[in-house]
């Protein structure tokens, strides 16, 4: 569980009136929601009183009330009203549950799980095409290791073989020559971009363009997200994916897809929205069944590493960023286990 991160929580598209949403990030349970005000908080989903999930409750003006007992929480998780309690009796200030601080940026909620003294926006990835396209959103639940789900998307040799039956061509075709990724690689990130041969068919080209090379950009942020962009003559296709463990076996993925000049005007933006959220939908699953079963085969097969040719240039880079900012991570970990030893 890598804390002291900032964590996608929601999209602002995801929270409605009254409506609070429950989620479950790094193992610890929360709920979003919005006060009248318009104000985001992000609690622990606990009502103190009998520990049922405040997310069963309703939004009451500003504070998020539990629909067990009616104990109503304001968004800087202290109780602000007990309606059994005789009025003339004051709530304790005692009566808290645990809050996160947030931060509303690219049209997503942004959650801060980790020590408050270490919080730094700066480890916010930028995903400014949030900002200016429009966007859909798909979340999947996988059985999968962390580290290979991350690499996922800026894997170029992939797409070729995974998604011939839904991509297909449309983003173009690596072959066997050297190719130049250009890469970047800084402290807790790794960007870079290279050439896809224009395949599609004679429909796509006509609609995306004639170039032989298609612009392909990429780029991860540890320990969350991943970004693949690809630049037609007047069009833009952007994919983010955004993943954390939600337990020890299960991460969650937040497939987002983005695009410019694709399908625009009514009542081609309607069509548009549902075609990328199935096409998405789609491409996830195919990478599903591969990243599922890479972690079947590790836990059978531990201490086994993964091959690495020459032309793994990307995946190397990947690995030795994840490991160096993991080693912490791990060092705490295993102090943390020692201690509990000692307890026990």
């Amino acid at each position: 569980m890598i804390k002291n991160q900032w964590y996608l929580a929601a999209l602002l598209p995801e929270l409605k009136k009254q409506n609070p949403l429950p989620k479950k990030i790094i193992g610890k349970e929360l709920v979003i929601f919005k006060t009248e005000s318009g104000a985001i908080h992000v609690l622990e989903d606990r009502c103190c009183h009998r520990n049922v999930n405040l997310s069963l409750g309703y939004v009451k003006g500003e504070h998020l009330k539990c629909a067990y007992h009616g104990w109503e929480f304001q968004g800087n998780g202290k109780c602000g009203c007990i309606p059994s309690l005789p009025r003339e009796q004051e709530i304790p200030n005692t009566v808290k549950i645990a809050t996160y601080p947030t931060v509303q940026k690219h049209n997503c909620i942004w959650v801060w799980m980790g020590e408050v003294e270490k919080m730094d926006q700066s480890k916010i990835p930028p995903m400014d095409e949030l900002d200016e396209y429009p966007f859909v959103y798909n979340y999947h639940d996988i059985k999968g290791d962390l580290q290979l789900i991350a690499e996922s998307l800026i894997d170029a040799y992939h797409i070729n073989h995974v998604h011939r039956n839904s991509i297909k061509g449309m983003m173009g075709n690596l072959h066997g020559e050297e190719i130049a990724f250009n890469l970047n690689v800084d402290e807790a990130s790794l960007t870079g971009e290279y050439y896809r041969h224009n395949e599609g068919s004679i429909f796509e080209k006509f609609y995306f363009g004639f170039e032989k090379k298609i612009l392909t950009k990429f780029g991860f942020w540890f320990p969350h997200s991943s970004k693949l962009d690809i630049h037609f003559k007047k069009r833009r296709l952007v994919i983010y994916e955004h993943f954390y463990q939600i337990d020890e076996n299960t991460v969650r993925m937040c497939q987002i897809t983005a695009w410019k000049k694709i399908f625009n005007g009514f009542p081609l933006f309607f069509f548009a929205k549902w075609f990328m959220l199935n096409k998405s939908i789609r491409i996830v699953q195919e990478d599903i069944a591969f990243l599922e079963s890479n972690k079947k085969i590790k836990d059978k097969r531990p201490g086994h590493d993964l091959l690495i040719t020459p032309s793994d240039e990307v995946s190397l880079e990947f690995i030795k960023l994840w490991k160096k900012n993991t080693q912490p991570y791990e060092k705490a970990t295993e102090k943390e286990d020692r201690k509990e030893a000692q307890v026990l």
